[in-house]
């Protein structure tokens, strides 16, 4: 696949390479991401019986892992695509002004932003 792209990238114009490259380091994320949270913790549980040995550990902590999935997945989209990045940084900013607090008559209020 990575030999089939670099050809394609010859005919695209610089931004476009750059937004291609930036997907297929999502798209490798999003590969391994799901290998690690889901195959790993399955391994043990799958394998045990099948080698006869028992588990004396409690296992929830697998549940969690297949929890983190959703959300892992979706930051890695949004943290790795440049365009992404910029959008979740400026709604990180509207949430969270740098503006620190300003007391006044002994109650804390924020800061007037332009």
């Amino acid at each position: 696949m990575h030999i089939f792209m670099t050809r394609e990238f010859a005919r695209c114009s610089i931004p476009n390479k750059k937004l291609q490259k930036q997907f297929f380091r999502a798209l490798i994320v999003q590969t391994v991401v799901p290998t690690i949270l889901f195959v790993f913790p399955a391994f043990f549980v799958l394998f045990c019986p099948l080698l006869d040995m028992e588990m004396h550990f409690q296992t929830g902590w697998i549940y969690a892992a297949l929890s983190l999935y959703p959300p892992i997945d979706s930051l890695a989209f949004m943290l790795l695509i440049s365009e992404y990045r910029r959008v979740t940084k400026e709604l990180f900013k509207l949430i969270f002004p740098d503006k620190p607090r300003q007391v006044a008559n002994g109650s804390a209020t924020l800061a007037k932003t332009g």
